[in-house]
């Protein structure tokens, strides 16, 4: 317990290694000060909904095509304004607001079915209700007239964000196009300094560090440019940054493949003048030197020289024949370093494409035409199909949706009885802090709390010495820019600012200097109820959820071999948009499940299993997929009937031990033994049969390629294994099971 108290606490102060967003703070402060001065300067009614709806609207502004954005801010707008009003009204009736209530922010916490921008609408809407709720008119024409606020405050801030501070459409889509090159440059720098004689250990440390960042960046990139491209009839940025988007992909592909067969060269054949490997590690830095100039290329978006790179596959071919004339390489050797030489080439010439590309991207279109798979449009499903999908208790979104709402009511009912001063920051601790996982909310909550307190204490010092209304305004300018600013580093800093900002603006308007102990009590009441709606309302434990995560990236990668196999049997190269799409599928399931990984390591357990075997298996999940991308680089197989025997034979092995371990891990049973796939492919085994001897003699580098995958294959297994022994016997089935073959 104390271990994980110190886990928790290193994560409520562990920044994220991001920038401030300086701007996005200058402009929520922007649209929060300016309606806030100019409604008591001019003695307008509802003042204070003026700076809620412009400081609310603000958040929505995540960049995109102006439409995304436009769209975005006005829905958020408008469903704020209905909920002022109908909280309002509600609030004066008392009986009606408990149902009002439970009804109003369940709907809006269930707005998640439509993606992460509406669940961010939903939770304004929701908050902005809680408010009115706690602040009721005094007559149907004062609930309209907040409404009628709050449409206006957002109304200036889409003038600030669209019109006053305006981004060009396609910034944003470069910028994230950009970034992908820059992961491709990292990671070949990564592999150049592994390949020169890094720890052994570097391999794996640079998968975890790169193979899922990139597919990340490169998902983020794909999201924005198809907003930005939506509704958009030119054929000129948009279909070249789609080109670029492919070139990056496929380098990342390229170099995956690199770096599984670098990985199986063995030591230097000779002296560092003859080491293949010192070649190869040129290469790879002209790769990424190449990879810079497209990030420089991309961002600036202007006519600019094409560079020339001199790297691709000559050098480590030449190197190659040095070695081979001098009997210093054997031919499983020759072959692999025959392939890196090809890899290196193919990459040269993907290069080539984007930084011809790059240098026209500003122009009409001309030359190649776009590549065949274009971005997938947005769905036109009906609006109503999310919903049907998730109105089921199994559905994360309803059970979250039910317990905020719930939740919320219980906050308010408690306001109501007790009528704590200020008691709507209760309610809008509970919307903040609640979050559809345990991990998360509880980790939110220490970050309010200790946040809230931090505040508090800060806004009782700054009133004891600061009178000035005009310096206190200028000091409060500053402390909303940097509440909003902070947001990305850390949560707790925001809540640190957004209360000294906040309290003290509470105690200007009504003079009461005493507030900020009410702010800490009151957020300390929401956390509680918070927490407690977390852990007693339909709470599912990442424990729970984690083994569905792993067992989908485990099927995933059973379903890239498939692919791979399918196509061997056609006795040609895999589809290109299969591959690609089983690809994706399986970088977004590996996500996923890291992600719920770290779910669980954040969530407060009271039993754990063991930490290293589910490491173990997200580690290999990745391995096996980077070995199933190196054999998808091949241009063909051997077609003789003994090696499609083989393979055909291996491929079924293969395919009924994947489904059976994702099978093991999703049900907490022990995986079946594994079958001898040496055999199979004849792979250091005294006498092959005639399928595996015609393999290795007519494909040794397949064999042994086939042969490294079967060896990730064991490690999952023996991980997996290893995960069922640490469970407890009441959740493990620990039966023994019979040996089945292939």
């Amino acid at each position: 317990m104390r271990r994980q108290f110190l886990d928790h606490a290193k994560a409520v102060a562990r920044f994220a290694p991001v920038r401030p967003a300086v701007k996005a703070g200058l402009r929520a402060a922007l649209a929060f000060f300016v309606p806030t001065v100019v409604g008591t300067a001019l003695h307008l009614p509802g003042a204070l909904w003026l700076a809620v709806g412009g400081f609310n609207t603000s958040f929505v502004d995540k960049g995109g095509s102006y439409h995304a954005r436009f769209r975005a801010m006005a829905s958020t707008a408008l469903a704020a304004a209905v909920s002022a009003v109908l909280g309002g009204l509600a609030g004066m009736h008392p009986a009606l607001a408990i149902p009002a209530t439970v009804l109003w922010v369940t709907a809006w916490s269930f707005a998640g079915v439509y993606g992460a921008a509406a669940n961010l609408t939903g939770n304004i809407a929701a908050t902005t209700f809680v408010i009115s709720l706690g602040l009721p008119a005094a007559s149907a024409l004062g609930a309209l007239e907040s409404g009628l606020a709050v449409l206006g405050g957002s109304a200036w801030a889409m003038v600030l964000s669209l019109v006053l501070w305006p981004i060009r459409p396609y910034r944003p889509a470069r910028k994230a196009v950009a970034a992908c090159f820059d992961a491709v440059a990292d990671y070949a720098e990564g592999l150049s300094r592994t390949v020169q004689g890094a720890r052994e250990d570097a391999w794996q440390t640079l998968i975890q560090e790169q193979h899922g960042r990139i597919r990340e960046v490169l998902e983020v990139a794909r999201t924005t440019l198809a907003a930005t491209r939506q509704g958009r009839g030119e054929r000129g940025r948009g279909e070249r940054l789609l080109v670029l988007l492919e070139a990056a992909d496929a380098m990342f592909m390229g170099l995956i493949a690199l770096g599984e067969q670098l990985e199986s060269l063995g030591p230097p054949v000779s002296g560092p003048s003859a080491d293949p490997r010192a070649a190869v590690a040129v290469a790879l830095l002209e790769c990424a030197n190449t990879a810079r100039d497209l990030v420089v290329l991309v961002e600036q978006e202007g006519r600019s020289r094409r560079p020339q790179p001199d790297w691709d596959g000559r050098a480590l071919r030449d190197t190659l024949t040095d070695l081979d004339a001098r009997g210093l390489v054997t031919r499983l050797e020759r072959a692999r370093l025959s392939d890196i030489a090809r890899l290196l080439t193919e990459m040269r010439e993907r290069a080539d494409v984007a930084l011809d590309t790059a240098c026209r991207l500003p122009g009409p279109l001309t030359g190649a035409p776009p590549p065949a798979r274009e971005l997938a449009e947005e769905s036109h499903a009906s609006l109503m199909d999310p919903v049907r999908a998730h109105l089921t208790l199994d559905s994360e979104v309803l059970r979250h949706a039910l317990r905020v709402g719930l939740t919320t009511t219980a906050a308010v009912w408690i306001a109501s009885v007790f009528r704590p001063n200020h008691g709507y920051w209760v309610t809008i601790t509970v919307l903040t802090i609640m979050q559809p996982y345990t991990g998360p909310t509880f980790l939110k909550a220490l970050q309010r709390v200790l946040g809230t307190v931090v505040g508090g204490l800060l806004a009782i010092a700054v009133a004891s010495w600061l009178q000035n209304p005009h310096a206190m305004m200028g000091l409060l300018f500053c402390t909303a820019a940097l509440c909003v600013s902070l947001i990305p580093l850390n949560y707790g800093l925001f809540t640190v600012f957004a209360t000294l900002t906040f309290v003290l603006l509470a105690e200007m308007g009504s003079g009461d200097w005493t507030l900020a102990p009410v702010r800490i009590v009151n957020t300390l009441i929401g956390g509680g109820l918070a927490l407690a709606g977390t852990f007693f309302l339909w709470q599912r434990s990442e424990e729970e959820r984690f083994p569905a995560q792993l067992a989908d990236a485990l099927r995933a990668d059973r379903e890239f071999f498939d692919v791979l196999a399918r196509a061997w049997q056609r006795e040609g190269p895999p589809d290109a948009s299969a591959l690609t799409e089983v690809r994706r599928k399986l970088g977004l399931a590996t996500i996923n499940a890291e992600t719920s990984f770290q779910r669980l390591l954040n969530e407060p357990r009271w039993r754990t299993e063991a930490v290293e075997p589910l490491m173990t298996l997200l580690a290999f999940t990745r391995r096996y997929a980077a070995v199933c991308t190196l054999l998808a680089s091949r241009r063909s197989v051997p077609s003789t009937p003994a090696v499609q025997e083989s393979l055909s034979r291996f491929a079924r092995a293969m395919d009924a031990s994947m489904e059976d371990l994702a099978d093991s891990v999703l049900h907490n049973r022990r995986p079946k033994p594994l079958p001898a796939f040496d055999a199979l492919i004849g792979w250091n085994v005294p006498t092959p049969d005639e399928a595996g001897a015609a393999l290795g003699a007519e494909a040794p580098l397949l064999q042994s390629q086939l042969e490294r995958l079967a060896r990730q294959l064991a490690v999952l297994h023996t991980a997996a294994t290893r995960r069922l022994e640490s469970l407890p016997l009441a959740t493990a089935d620990a039966r023994p099971s019979t040996i089945n073959g292939p």
